[in-house]
């Protein structure tokens, strides 16, 4: 009688367990079909890409850089810094490395520095600087950054990359080196290769008209093609 009853309780269970696997797998199949289910999503925000350089994370403003030309548009229709011939002869590396003082004498905001890599020629005849001192070096470093009411982004910093050619023809000199130019208030800096034009003085090499790095530190933004091309004779 209680091996009847044993084996009637294990029917019973065997039974129950039966019926409750029939019943998961048929919700499993039925609850899977995606045209009876509704799936909520939450968007994820994209995260804005990382500044370049340091200390630019308190920094506010957009994703891009401000709507400037770069000065890969070569008049000329030579190859530009990164992709032209380093520099090489004693020649070539003068002349680099007195386009690197220009650059970074404007990046430092320093006007005798400017003002002396032009020399004789003052390099303020050439710009319509928005503020006029007594002096060359007065006049920029009362322009650099300057803030007009057109609404163009504010100029901070220029640095030259390892990115530079020079190429010497008799006692003139063009170097095309990359730049990184930061705006106030705009988070990525704009990448242009500026080109800049030399002539011999001696055993080194002067800057003979701005190029398109020294008209955006004193906010002009329109940078004239004239600057891109080689000074006339």
């Amino acid at each position: 009688m209680d091996q009847i009853r044993l084996r009637t309780i294990t029917l019973v269970v065997a039974a129950a367990l039966i019926g409750l696997g029939v019943g998961l797998a048929t919700g499993i199949f039925e609850g899977d079909d995606p045209s009876t289910q509704t799936t909520e999503s939450t968007p994820v925000a994209d995260e804005p890409p990382e500044p370049a350089g340091e200390n630019d994370g308190d920094e506010a403003g957009g994703n891009g850089g401000p709507d400037v030309p770069r000065t890969e548009n070569d008049p000329q229709g030579l190859e530009p810094g990164p992709s032209g011939p380093a520099p090489s002869s004693e020649d070539e590396t003068k002349a680099a490395a007195a386009a690197r003082a220009y650059v970074e004498a404007i990046d430092d905001r320093d006007g005798s520095g400017v003002c002396d890599a032009f020399e004789p020629a003052d390099p303020g005849e050439f710009l319509d600087l928005p503020v006029r001192r007594d002096s060359c070096p007065a006049s920029f470093e009362a322009s650099f950054a300057y803030k007009g009411k057109d609404g163009q982004p504010v100029w901070k910093s220029s640095e030259l990359t390892g990115d530079i050619s020079a190429q010497i023809d008799g006692d003139s000199a063009r170097v095309v080196a990359t730049v990184f130019t930061k705006y106030a208030d705009i988070r990525q800096p704009t990448i242009e290769d500026d080109i800049v034009y030399l002539s011999r003085a001696g055993d080194g090499w002067l800057v003979v008209k701005p190029s398109s790095t020294l008209y955006r530190a004193v906010g002009i933004a329109d940078v004239p093609l004239a600057a891109l091309e080689p000074p006339g004779p």
